[in-house]
Parts: structure tokens; sequence; C-alpha cells
């Protein structure tokens, strides 16, 4: 069982609750709306707080079929399916962020405001790899090894990853996708681009991996990135 993972689910239900009880009282349809998302994505949460560790693809699938609509529902009742995507790291905590402020460092998980404007938080748990980066500087055969070695070698999503570097952004280029996830790069949150992301932030001396661009392709995607550093 997945404890942080829990209590943040737990949490967000108690919170989607007084929410949707608070929008029936004055009656606010949009407060209701939101709180209903708030408590599907906080029931998504204490369900897969206690899914195996062990990843297989059957698993990711229906996972990620559950969090990606769960997301984009949550996403369009906050107007932020325009949001920008980020994935910062906070002591030993992973969040992949979205908001229409770029990546935000004073956020919490879950939903909240920063900079005016609501956020949606979703903690991501540290991956199993070695962090070389966080004592060296970040290269193109660093993230291109790690990447290839969760998704192609533990996971088996695809075929090949290529990275490259251009002026201080990654292109990350990730060939062959498995057929089953496919579909789902097409959503706000896809679980190539959470991989990506939580990885090279999980590796970098830096703090924050923003999402710069998402293209895809006839076999593929292609991410570009940009690593930096942003106040805890």
């Amino acid at each position: 069982m997945t404890s942080r993972l829990l209590i943040l689910g737990l949490n967000i239900v108690v919170l989607a609750t007084l929410l949707g009880a608070y929008g029936l009282i004055v009656g606010d349809n949009g407060l209701v709306g939101v709180s209903a998302s708030m408590g599907l994505v906080g029931g998504i949460l204490v369900i897969y707080s206690s899914a195996p560790v062990e990843p297989s693809i059957s698993s990711l699938v229906s996972y990620t079929r559950t969090l990606v609509n769960a997301v984009t529902s949550t996403l369009e009742d906050l107007d932020l399916l325009d949001s920008k995507l980020c994935s910062i790291r906070k002591r030993d905590l992973y969040l992949l962020v979205f908001s229409k402020v770029p990546c935000p460092s004073r956020v919490d998980p879950g939903i909240g405001f920063t900079g005016g404007s609501p956020y949606l938080a979703i903690p991501i748990e540290p991956l199993s790899i070695e962090t070389p980066g966080l004592s060296s500087e970040l290269s193109d055969k660093a993230i291109e090894d790690q990447l290839r070695s969760i998704l192609v070698d533990e996971l088996s999503i695809c075929k090949s990853v290529r990275v490259e570097s251009e002026s201080g952004f990654y292109r990350v280029q990730i060939i062959g996708l498995h057929e089953q996830l496919r579909e789902f790069v097409k959503y706000p949150v896809d679980p190539y681009t959470m991989i990506t992301l939580s990885t090279i932030t999980q590796i970098t001396p830096m703090n924050c991996t923003r999402l710069i661009n998402r293209v895809n392709l006839p076999d593929g995607i292609l991410l570009v990135t940009r690593v930096e550093r942003v106040a805890e």
C-alpha cells in the first residue's frame, strides 16, 4: 500500500464533500461540479494506494484510463485545459503540476490556488533509479539511459528513446508506442509524459522540469522539456 496516496486521496474526498455541500447551500453548480471531479480524483487515489507496486501493462492501462478521465474532467472544471505542465521536486516529494502559472513551486498535493490561478498537483512516486544527475551536470546520455531502462526494458511500453539537448532544452523522442497506450497521448496527461518529466526531475541537479511542447508523431511522441530551479 502507498500511504502517501491513501492520505492524499482521503483528504481530497473530505475537501470535495465540504466543497460540494457548500455549493449546494449557495446554489453554485460550478462548485458542485468541481467537488464531483475532486471526489473522483480522491477516490481513484484511495483505490490505487492499495494497488500492487509491481508494474504491468494491464494495470498501467487501467490506471492511465481512469487517471486520464478524472484529470481531464477536473482540469475542465477548473478551466485548466490550456494549463502548463511541469514536474517539481520538493524534498522527497515529486509532484506533477497543472497550472496557468509557469511551474509554481508553492503548491501542495491536490487542488489549490497560486498566483491568482487554480492548480492541480498529482503526487508521483519516486522511481527506483540511480540519481547521478544530483551531483553532476545532466547529460543527454544520462536521461536517455534512464528513460530507456524504464520505458523500454522495465515496462516495455515503447521500442526506443532518443534524447538531444539544444540551448538548454531537452528533446525526448519516444518511438514505437505500445498499442494499448497510444490513445492516451492526445489527452492532458499520459504515461509517457508523466514518466519522462518525473524521471528527469529525479536525476537533474535542478528541481523542476517544464513541458515546453508535446508533438504527436506517426509512431511516437516528441517532448520538448526544460530543467530549471524554482524556489521551494
